[in-house]
């Protein structure tokens, strides 16, 4: 792994809905104890090869009830998930998916 700053990880464990391409409500567990999944945060598969070009999910809005909405989905919390993205395919019941913040990989090191 390249990097060594934490992930989190997200176990999709039902698939609601695909009201459109872009947009999935699924419910997942968040499975990382090293970082907590963020509203914000870019998802991709975990078994994504090194170099595929894979458009990476955002997640858009986390709730449960009685709960509602929250920022921040902890480790074993479980909850509704929306992802939005180009092409959301690859979101499928039981795929692990890792998360990360939206910026890490981009414009990040470039000299100006």
């Amino acid at each position: 792994m390249m990097s060594t700053e934490p992930v989190g990880l997200l176990h999709v464990l039902i698939v609601y809905e695909r009201p459109s391409a872009h947009r999935v409500v699924c419910h997942a567990r968040s499975v990382s104890l090293e970082r907590g999944v963020f509203l914000g945060d870019s998802v991709l598969p975990v078994d994504s090869p090194p170099g595929a070009v894979i458009p990476p999910a955002r997640v858009v809005r986390m709730h449960r009830q009685p709960f509602r909405e929250f920022t921040e989905l902890p480790a074993v919390w479980s909850a509704v998930v929306e992802l939005e993205g180009p092409d959301l395919s690859w979101v499928q019941l039981e795929a692990k998916l890792r998360a990360v913040p939206p910026a890490t990989g981009t414009e990040q090191g470039q000299a100006g």
